[in-house]
């Protein structure tokens, strides 16, 4: 008898001859297109060959086919992490763990999965106290008795605040679900789950009657990026006014702002420009620097060459925040060359309370913080002295904002 067309392509899959094997799965698949094994071959022979959206749809079909083994849901699970669908990649690897729960290599690739979901800076958030403090303060004075919805729900810290604080109900929600599933987790360890919802979705998904009662009366949320606004958070809050909350419903905190000052100092004109190293003039690389940098200043010596000005604010109780621009008009402070501009954020939780990561440049440690410090390059270095102006443009378009020198 004849050996299985399947099983000559699996041989010549070994042997690196993936054009043949190829050849004989596409045949195959004319015949039976969902047949599970053959799919799963040929969709790792297009992971291989760089066709990962393509081998995605193959695996999808194999891990669907009745006989899908551990394999294939592992196998499925490294292709949707390689497109950076980690949510759906730790579904597959634990189906892959459900069959065979020693699958060393599904267990490692859920590890490297589940890291991958957080960034490390969430870790050093959740540390700040400073932070944690303020939203901690804010949340006690306004949740008693009322509906509360905690928007990127991360480790169920807010929502817990605000359960604790006396809070009517709270419903959180959380788009990754494999964060949901731990915050869930996190909430039930402290004893909370019966006064905190968790929805493992985006809030511009919730609706009204199926995943909230009735519209929240305060809103609280941490969706700000270290430029603010990179996250998305001005649509979801236009959203949640619109559909989740309720007219006269609270916001935590009301307003966020970007802040900034003239930054320079060697040390900073070294991050920022090409220059002389080494007794080589360097400088035709910066055509190709990056108009912005992420760097924690905190303890970085560096000029501080003008007062604090705010760059962009936002009043998050406003229904809408169209696209704009704004000249800010600085004055040096001090004498110095300066490179470009720090900035940082203030949240501004209520009359009582705000909080701001303004980088301390001068500090021998810095508490954790996981939103950074953010540098704006200048085009070429200016020098300036006390009482110079530098006219800057600050335009928005709702989830990226730039810094540039008014022509």
């Amino acid at each position: 008898m004849a050996e299985h067309p399947l099983y000559q392509a699996i041989e010549h899959f070994k042997a690196g001859r993936l054009d043949v094997a190829e050849e004989i799965c596409r045949a195959l698949l004319v015949r039976t297109p969902n047949d599970g094994a053959t799919n799963h071959l040929l969709g790792m022979i297009w992971f291989g060959q760089g066709k990962t959206i393509a081998a995605r749809d193959l695996l999808a079909r194999a891990s669907a086919s009745p006989g899908a083994t551990p394999e294939v849901h592992n196998n499925y699970g490294l292709v949707l992490k390689a497109l950076g669908e980690n949510d759906a990649a730790i579904t597959a690897f634990r189906r892959a763990l459900a069959l065979n729960p020693e699958l060393s290599n599904a267990q490692l690739n859920l590890r490297r999965a589940s890291r991958d979901l957080v960034p490390a800076w969430h870790f050093a958030m959740m540390a700040d106290k400073a932070r944690n403090d303020a939203y901690q303060a804010a949340i006690e004075r306004v949740v008693r008795g009322r509906r509360v919805l905690d928007i990127g729900t991360g480790a169920g810290l807010l929502a817990m605040m605000a359960a604790r604080a006396g809070a009517m109900s709270v419903t959180s929600c959380e788009t990754i679900g494999a964060i949901a599933e731990r915050a869930r987790d996190i909430i039930a360890l402290n004893g909370l789950s019966e006064r905190v919802t968790v929805i493992g979705k985006g809030s511009t998904e919730l609706a009204l009657g199926r995943d909230l009662p009735d519209r929240a009366q305060v809103l609280v949320t941490e969706v700000f990026s270290s430029s603010l606004i990179r996250e998305g958070v001005l649509p979801t809050i236009e959203h949640a006014h619109r559909q989740l909350l309720a007219e006269d419903g609270i916001v935590i905190p009301f307003a966020a702002s970007a802040m900034g000052y003239l930054i320079g100092g060697p040390v900073i004109e070294g991050m920022l420009f090409a220059g002389q190293s080494n007794g080589f003039n360097l400088s035709p690389f910066n055509d190709f620097a990056q108009p912005s940098m992420y760097a924690a200043l905190d303890g970085v010596h560096h000029s501080v060459l003008s007062g604090d000005f705010e760059l962009l604010r936002f009043d998050l109780r406003m229904k809408a925040f169209p696209m704009g621009s704004r000249s800010v008009v600085v004055s040096a402070t001090r004498a110095g060359t300066c490179a470009g501009v720090a900035q940082w954020i203030r949240l501004e939780f209520d009359e009582h309370t705000r909080y701001e990561n303004r980088p301390a440049p001068d500090s021998p440690s810095c508490h954790p913080c996981g939103w950074t410090h953010v540098l704006y390059r200048l085009p070429n270095p200016v020098p300036v002295e006390p009482g110079d102006s530098l006219n800057f443009v600050v335009t928005h378009d709702r989830r990226h904002f730039v810094i540039e020198l008014a022509k």
